[in-house]
């Protein structure tokens, strides 16, 4: 019955120890998923801030007057940029709201000066941004949707004890209002 005893615990213990390495290791895969799902749409976003700037310096020739918006745009995008390199996904949320916010006056800007929309490299900023902008819909589907994935992978009993042994933390989502994809569809 001892043998029978020392048998069964060691099975028990291999069983465990089988578990929380094959645990380890899925979840050692999955934040390597999210985290190139983040490398992925960091990089699109940092391209789209960098076309920005020429935007602001074509439109700021014409309308002159708007200045401080300007000022403000910039501000915003910066923000915006120290949060995604910093990955404080919750200041990038905030940061992007608010050019979010922008992104009608900025249209209703190009709209009021014509001259700018009959600059050729206005236009074909503008082009672009609007084709990266709809692929930056979906890279920040896909990082939600893995982040999603490791979310509930470390969340879950009994799994969440190797999470918690791993130091795993829940990641938090890229959060952008629906009305920033409808204003920022610039019609030319």
């Amino acid at each position: 019955m001892l043998i029978f005893a020392g048998f069964f615990g060691a099975l028990l213990s291999a069983v465990g120890l089988l578990y929380i390495w094959s645990t380890w290791n899925r979840f050692v895969s999955l934040e390597l998923n999210v985290d190139n799902a983040w490398q992925d749409y960091e990089s699109d976003v940092l391209l789209k801030y960098n076309m920005l700037p020429n935007l602001h310096k074509i439109v700021k020739g014409y309308a002159k007057h708007e200045i401080q918006f300007f000022e403000q745009l910039f501000l915003a995008r910066q923000a915006a940029s120290g949060a995604l390199i910093a990955k404080n996904v919750a200041n990038f949320n905030q940061a992007q709201n608010a050019l979010a916010q922008m992104t009608p006056r900025f249209n209703a800007l190009s709209e009021a000066y014509p001259e700018v929309k009959a600059d050729k490299l206005f236009m074909d900023l503008s082009h672009k941004l609007v084709r990266l902008e709809e692929r930056l819909a979906d890279r920040r589907e896909f990082y939600n949707s893995e982040a999603t994935t490791w979310n509930k992978a470390i969340l879950m009993i009994p799994a969440n004890i190797v999470a918690g042994i791993k130091g795993s933390k829940v990641r938090e989502l890229v959060d952008v209002p629906d009305h920033y994809h409808q204003n920022y569809s610039m019609d030319f």
